[in-house]
């Protein structure tokens, strides 16, 4: 018994990645965010942006996700004229760095990752910048053998872990009132590596990090001089889970209040709530379950805790909006 689940345990874990709609993450509080899913998105605002995130899914439903990320992002360069912004220093190019690490927890399978990112950001027009950017790091995988229970209570699993590299490549395309972008994530589609006791499988066929593809947009539509009504779209793709696609729209105050709702196709509905007060942010959102996996939780919870650090010196980036 304990030999054959062995020989069967890196079978779990090959299922247990395809068969959902994706391998990476879920959040619902990305476009707060857009850095998480494109590293194009590396330094496009005016400080140096820091993000805080935990995500409790499926509440009430045993061994469900949890996730835990930090991430840093910001342009690099000052100013070499000026205290002010001149038609040249708005149309410099710069160089921008970030940092994310996150771990995504689920029964007793886990996900460890850290990547670097960098980004080149040009002018196309006085008003519109485009950005390519790249991220490299390591993604590790673990299975706790130590929460496994079984009929037999003699049987002891096994725990083992299995690290690769991975990387990503974004372009970012944005302006005073509108983004949009195009990103792959886990571009190197690396095998995972699994051995256990004195049975030596290796990377098995299929047992592989697969390829995800993001599209994005969104677009500021001001109502007042106080008001703005922010919609935007994703569409996610993963083979070989269906596309995804989420509707989003975020009514904004200044850039002090915010509220929120999303879409996700035939998945869950999204409520979101947000304030800013100075260099502090901080998001909410509740996902309501709309599949039949809805009726065994009580949805989703995820906050995020935001600190923008201001620079005495930096880059002409355009206004931020979300």
């Amino acid at each position: 018994m304990k030999r054959a689940f062995l020989l069967l345990l890196p079978l779990l874990l090959l299922a247990a990645a395809p068969v959902l709609a994706q391998q990476e993450a879920q959040y619902s509080q990305y476009m707060n965010n857009n850095y998480l899913l494109n590293p194009g998105a590396t330094g496009v605002e005016d400080y140096i942006d820091v993000k805080f995130s935990y995500r409790t899914q499926w509440v009430g439903l045993e061994g469900a996700p949890r996730t835990y990320y930090a991430s840093v992002n910001s342009s690099l360069g000052k100013w070499l004229t000026t205290n002010k912004r001149t038609i040249h220093d708005l149309r410099r190019p710069f160089h921008a760095v970030g940092g994310l690490v996150y771990r995504d927890v689920t029964g007793p399978l886990s996900r460890t990752t850290a990547y670097v990112s960098y980004a080149y950001n040009v002018v196309l027009t006085p008003k519109i910048r485009a950005s390519l950017g790249v991220s490299a790091g390591v993604q590790q995988f673990a299975v706790d053998g130590s929460q496994l229970q079984f009929f037999d209570p003699t049987t002891v699993a096994a725990s083992d872990a299995s690290r690769v590299l991975d990387g990503a490549v974004g372009l970012w395309v944005y302006g005073p009132s509108f983004y949009a972008g195009v990103s792959s994530t886990q571009l190197l589609a690396n095998k995972l590596d699994f051995s256990y006791s004195d049975n030596q499988l290796g990377a098995g066929a299929g047992n592989s990090l697969s390829r995800h593809y993001y599209l994005t947009g969104g677009v500021r539509l001001p109502l007042t001089d106080d008001w703005s009504l922010v919609p935007s779209v994703l569409v996610k793709a993963v083979s070989p889970a269906p596309v995804s696609v989420d509707v989003n729209a975020k009514l904004k105050y200044q850039d002090l209040l915010w509220a929120g709702v999303s879409w996700r196709a035939f998945d869950s509905a999204v409520a979101m709530v947000g304030f800013s007060y100075e260099q502090f942010q901080v998001g909410y959102s509740y996902d309501t379950g709309l599949s039949r996996l809805a009726d065994h939780h009580a949805g989703s919870h995820e906050i995020l805790i935001g600190l923008r650090i201001k620079k005495k010196a930096q880059v002409v980036c355009t206004n931020r909006f979300w």
